[in-house]
């Protein structure tokens, strides 16, 4: 009787000891691991507006691309060119392939609200860019309006400063509405310190090839122009190389372009001198890798930092002495 009592005893507290390891260590019994034992191989989604014509965009990608490769992860990209049939076309596909952190331009949330609700539903990390989501465990919001002012009063003041007609143009982007109110902002930074400037000339030009076009405008239409100014630094460089084409220098052309992003076109160009004069930094390359690292952490251990729910970028203005 004795024994029996004995390796009841043992079994029932070696049970409780076991039980007692697996409640102390959850952890280890899944979060982060595959099924053989290794690390999670996490499918990530990313998708925004000129994926691959946004200087700024195509800076974030590549960045995201060597930090994938890195990890051997999956990357899932969309570009969003067309709006929301672009967007519920990339969230069905992140939807099918299960993507454990989805990085998206929220541009057009009212269409597709079902889908980031089904997302969430099967587990996914949600990161909304520019536009903040009820749905997204973090967010990147731009105060657009500002960082179009900040470059605005930027413009004016080098316009005001320098001899020169006054008359400037604008690269806008009507398709979205983050950019109509940049593009707006630009304009109302512009007449606080230059009023008066003329704004003579504004196109959409968010992409290279539209800046190129659009320079090649104002060649013809107003060979006299003095600055022009961008939502973002694709449109100025665009117009910059189409200046260059026509043979203008700095010297007897002295243009000032001025752009937002701090994109490596425009980094490039402020080191050349000439025609670059500022852009806006708001560390979108930094800011979005820190949202990335913090996807993946959450996706693949459940970490959160309740902090940065809502980020703000900073706005910084990047001249050519400041990269020389």
């Amino acid at each position: 009787m004795k024994k029996i009592r004995k390796s009841v005893f043992l079994r029932v507290a070696l049970i409780a000891i076991a039980a007692a390891i697996l409640t102390a260590v959850p952890a280890f019994a899944g979060g982060g691991k595959d099924k053989a034992g290794g690390e999670k191989k996490l499918t990530i989604g990313f998708a925004v507006a000129a994926l691959n014509t946004n200087s700024i965009w195509i800076d974030i990608r590549r960045n995201y691309e060597a930090l994938c490769k890195e990890k051997d992860y999956r990357l899932l990209t969309g570009d969003l060119q067309n709006g929301a049939p672009d967007a519920i076309k990339f969230l069905e596909n992140c939807k099918t392939a299960k993507a454990d952190v989805v990085i998206l331009q929220n541009i057009t949330p009212e269409a597709y609200e079902d889908l980031l609700k089904d997302l969430k539903a099967q587990g996914a990390v949600l990161i909304a860019l520019e536009r903040r989501s009820p749905y997204a465990d973090y967010n990147a919001e731009i105060p657009n309006a500002e960082a179009g002012r900040t470059l605005g009063r930027a413009a004016g003041e080098w316009v005001k400063a320098n001899p020169g007609s006054k008359k400037v143009a604008i690269c806008t982007y009507t398709g979205i509405q983050e950019l109509i109110e940049r593009g707006d902002g630009i304009e109302a930074g512009f007449k606080e310190t230059c009023p008066e400037g003329q704004v003579v000339y504004k196109a959409d030009a968010g992409f290279v090839e539209q800046g190129v076009k659009m320079g090649e405008a104002l060649i013809q239409a107003h060979p006299d122009i003095q600055a022009v100014m961008g939502i973002n630094d694709s449109g100025p460089f665009g117009a910059g190389e189409a200046f260059k084409a026509a043979g203008w220098t700095f010297k007897d052309h002295p243009i000032g372009l001025f752009g937002i992003d701090n994109s490596a076109d425009a980094q490039r160009a402020l080191k050349e001198g000439g025609m670059f004069q500022a852009t806006l930094d708001m560390d979108l390359v930094g800011a979005y890798n820190q949202l990335y690292e913090l996807g993946v952490a959450k996706a693949l251990t459940g970490a959160y930092d309740e902090s940065k729910k809502i980020m703000y970028p900073p706005l910084k203005l990047i001249y050519q002495k400041d990269v020389k």
